[in-house]
C-alpha cells in the first residue's frame, strides 16, 4: 500500500515540475520578454554544459560541498554539544535561547562583512559564516528535543540501572533524536545559504562565485542555471541523506507507519 502511494505521489511531482518547464519554455516563446533577460530552459541546460565543458562548474560544486562539509561538521558539533547543555540546564536554556532566536532572524548574508573584516578573503571566513548561520537552528532544535522527552522515559532509564554519567549518550540523545535531525536539516539548509552568499563576494570558486561572474558578464542563463543547480543539490540532499534519515529514525521510534 505504501510503495503504490509513494509511487502515485513521484509521479505526480515529476508531473508537476513537467508542467513548470512547460510553462517556462511557452513563456519565453511567447518572447513577452527579451531572450537576454529571460532565456529558455534549453538555454540554460546549454550554458551549464558549456560551464562544465570549461571546467569552471564542477570545481565550484566540489570547493562549494567541501567547505559546507567542512563548516557544518564544525557548527553540527559545536549545536550539539550547546544544545545538550542548554536542554538540561533551564536557566541557561532561556539565556542562550533568547540571544540564538535573536541570531536566527539575521539573514545568512548579514555575516559576510563582519567575516570579511575578522578573517579577510579566506575560507575561513566562509567556514565563519556557516558555522555562524547554523549552529543555532541545531542547538535550539537539540535543545527542544531534550527538554520533550516525556519524563516516565528518563526515570525509567534510572529505575533500570542507568547511572547518571550515561545518560547523555545512552538515553537522552537518542530519544531526542527525531528533533535533533530536523533541526540538523534546517542548520544545513542555512549553512548553505551561507556558504553560497559568501562566495558571492570571498571567493574565485565555488556556486556563489559562478553566480557573481553570471551577474558581471550580464549572463542570466549562468545565473539561473546556478541557482537552479543549487536548488537541485538541496533537494538531492534532503531526498537521499537527509531523508532517508529522518525516515528511518521515525520509523526506529515508532513515529511512522510502515504499513
Amino acid at each position: 500500500m505504501r510503495t503504490t502511494t509513494e509511487k502515485g505521489t513521484k509521479r505526480y511531482v515529476a508531473g508537476f515540475y513537467l508542467l513548470l518547464l512547460g510553462g517556462w519554455q511557452t513563456l519565453f516563446s511567447l518572447q513577452l520578454i527579451p531572450d537576454y533577460l529571460f532565456p529558455s530552459p534549453l538555454q540554460v541546460g546549454e550554458r551549464l554544459w558549456e560551464l562544465g565543458r570549461d571546467g569552471l562548474l564542477w570545481p565550484s560544486v566540489s570547493a562549494t560541498l567541501m567547505r559546507m562539509t567542512i563548516g557544518f561538521s564544525a557548527a553540527a558539533g559545536l549545536g550539539l554539544v550547546v544544545g545538550v547543555v542548554m536542554g538540561m540546564n533551564h536557566v541557561l536554556n532561556q539565556c542562550l535561547r533568547s540571544l540564538f532566536l535573536g541570531l536566527q532572524t539575521l539573514p545568512t548574508a548579514a555575516w559576510v562583512p563582519i567575516s570579511l573584516l575578522l578573517f579577510g578573503l579566506s575560507d575561513r571566513g566562509i567556514y565563519f559564516v556557516i558555522v555562524m548561520s547554523s549552529v543555532a537552528a541545531v542547538a535550539i532544535a537539540t535543545s527542544d528535543g531534550i527538554l520533550h522527552i516525556p519524563p516516565l522515559h528518563l526515570r525509567a532509564a534510572r529505575t533500570l540501572g542507568t547511572p547518571g554519567y550515561a545518560m547523555p549518550l545512552r538515553v537522552i540523545l537518542p530519544a531526542a533524536l527525531p528533533g535533533i535531525v530536523t533541526g540538523v536539516k534546517l542548520g544545513w539548509t542555512l549553512g548553505w545559504h551561507g556558504a553560497v552568499s559568501a562566495e558571492l563576494i570571498k571567493s574565485s570558486v565555488g556556486l556563489g562565485y559562478l553566480l557573481y561572474m553570471g551577474r558581471e558578464l550580464n549572463d542570466v542563463a549562468q545565473v539561473l542555471g546556478i541557482m537552479m543547480l543549487t536548488i537541485l543539490f538541496g533537494l538531492l540532499l534532503d531526498r537521499f541523506l537527509f531523508g532517508q534519515i529522518e525516515r528511518r529514525i521515525r520509523t526506529r521510534w515508532g513515529l511512522t507507519s510502515q504499513s
